[in-house]
């Protein structure tokens, strides 16, 4: 049986609340972004076959830096290691993509990247591209090319670019995103009204990096008062489920990134944890539209018409590839969203689908990846799981109205209680009778404690390393005795070993206190 490690947040057969998906680490579940979760998910699906196991890296090897016995448990434990990637060629993705290159020079068994992709203002020229990107992409995709016959790439954009930073053509595949296969050759989504009218349901999605975004955003969301925003952003969970929010200048206030925002009072944002809940949420929509590629791929797998409002490389070479309608953001900002609706055009995308998927099984049989779409290989087991109660459905704001509001204010804190043993750990906002009640933890007071505890010990180790010097001394100055009674030396020899024993001691009790 095969066992192959992915790059992944968790296994998509595994329930986690709103509140485990945020706290799972400082990325949350999927990576800082739940679009990751799509791609890494339709991996999954096609790769879990009956003779397989796929286990979950947890995103360890980005986040923190790998060492050689991080390449040796791979090594030992799996036979293949699968990279399922979006827009990773980029400044702010340097660090993660150094970590892993020097891991992968360390791994032996196959790497296989599948969907990478640069991401550039539109219409960079190759020639502007700094030597430092040059740097960090070309020591990556060679690494991966030292175990790999290919490079799987998102798009044309960046399969020349690779080409101009000199790999050669038959190394890079251009193979899209695998998420648009998850459930083999996408469909292409049939119309559901006639035209969009304001009483359509609609749903957006958004960059908040994108010039212009929060005015285009504001006019319709108040045109279409059936209309949510689906977000995407681990910040936007922290906002949605704690009403924490993150301070960020460059951040449009008309974006719903706060609490004061219409949006967030209205209860019309939501967001997803798990693919295939937020497929069936879209299902129920007319339309879905904005600059999230992911957040439109969700719509399209609904079923649901989509259209990219592309801004830069990446999203306009995903788009150009799979046939998802496009437009350029710049261009039609202020265009009426129903022009828009009525001007997409749907019918490539299922032609260019039926092809891509061809390409993309050519693709995973090339790097010896058994996949469900070969006939005999099928697991429908994976998918009657993943159609289990156990998922949580869309995560709500905190001004949720009816009995799901309510639900998910009760799980909420449920989770921030912790059992009523959890209460008397508190070292914060606690009342401390003045004579007796639970014993609370002075933090201030077991830190100081710690530190002497610390002093302690470094003092003891000081007298253990003198007493050693002090019987050395003795040991070479004192000349082998003729006499066969006890020497001197050897008195002083046991006295030192006392000595050392007795400190010793003492060391081991000093970090017994430390340890409590």
């Amino acid at each position: 049986m095969a066992r192959i490690l992915v790059q992944a947040g968790k296994h998509p057969l595994t329930p986690l609340t709103h509140e485990q998906s945020l706290a799972i680490s400082s990325m949350g579940v999927f990576g800082s972004n739940s679009g990751n979760a799509l791609f890494y998910s339709g991996v999954f699906r096609a790769l879990s076959t009956p003779d397989s196991t796929l286990v979950p890296d947890g995103y360890l090897y980005r986040r923190r830096e790998p060492s050689r016995e991080h390449a040796a448990k791979i090594n030992d434990s799996y036979d293949h290691f699968v990279l399922p990637m979006a827009n990773a060629f980029k400044p702010r993705f340097y660090p993660a993509l150094q970590r892993m290159t020097k891991l992968i020079h360390n791994v032996k068994i196959p790497v296989s990247v599948i969907g990478v992709g640069a991401q550039m203002p539109f219409g960079r020229a190759f020639e502007d591209i700094d030597d430092e990107f040059k740097k960090v992409v070309g020591d990556f995709a060679a690494a991966v090319l030292e175990h790999s016959p290919s490079l799987g790439v998102r798009g044309e954009y960046t399969a020349d670019l690779l080409v101009h930073m000199g790999f050669d053509e038959s190394q890079i595949r251009v193979i899209g995103c695998p998420s648009l296969f998850t459930f083999g050759a996408a469909k292409a989504p049939v119309k559901k009204v006639d035209e969009i009218t304001p009483d359509s349901k609609i749903a957006f999605n958004a960059s908040p990096s994108v010039k212009g975004i929060g005015e285009f955003l504001e006019a319709n969301t108040q045109t279409y008062q059936n209309s949510v925003v689906v977000a995407q952003e681990i910040e936007r969970l922290r906002l949605m489920l704690w009403g924490e929010e993150t301070p960020n200048k460059k951040e449009d206030r008309r974006l719903p990134v706060h609490r004061d925002h219409p949006l967030y009072l209205q209860d019309r944002l939501r967001m997803f944890v798990d693919p295939h809940v937020w497929f069936n949420y879209l299902s129920e929509f007319d339309f879905c539209v904005g600059t999230r590629i992911h957040g439109n791929v969700a719509g399209m797998l609904g079923g649901t018409p989509s259209l990219v409002l592309a801004h830069d490389s990446r999203t306009t070479e995903l788009a150009q590839f799979t046939g998802i309608p496009y437009r350029m953001f710049t261009e039609i900002k202020d265009t009426p969203l129903h022009e828009l609706y009525a001007e997409a055009d749907w019918s490539q995308f299922e032609g260019k689908q039926a092809k891509n998927f061809e390409n993309y099984k050519d693709f995973l049989d090339s790097h010896n990846l058994q996949h469900v779409f070969t006939p005999g290989n099928e697991n429908p087991e994976y998918d009657k799981a993943l159609a289990s109660d156990k998922y949580p459905g869309p995560v709500h704001s905190l001004t949720a109205e009816g009995e799901l509001g309510r639900r998910q204010i009760i799980e909420r804190l449920s989770w921030l209680r912790q059992g009523y043993k959890g209460d008397f750990a508190r070292p914060f906002y606690a009342y401390k009778p003045p004579v007796g009640g639970p014993k609370l933890i002075d933090q201030d007071k077991t830190r100081q404690a710690i530190l002497d505890l610390r002093a302690e010990v470094k003092e003891l180790r000081s007298l253990l390393n003198t007493q050693s010097a002090d019987l050395a001394a003795v040991r070479d100055a004192e000349p082998e005795p003729e006499d066969p009674q006890r020497s001197l030396a050897s008195r002083a020899r046991s006295a030192a070993g006392r000595v050392r024993r007795n400190v010793k001691k003492q060391v081991r009790e000093a970090k017994a206190r430390r340890n409590k």
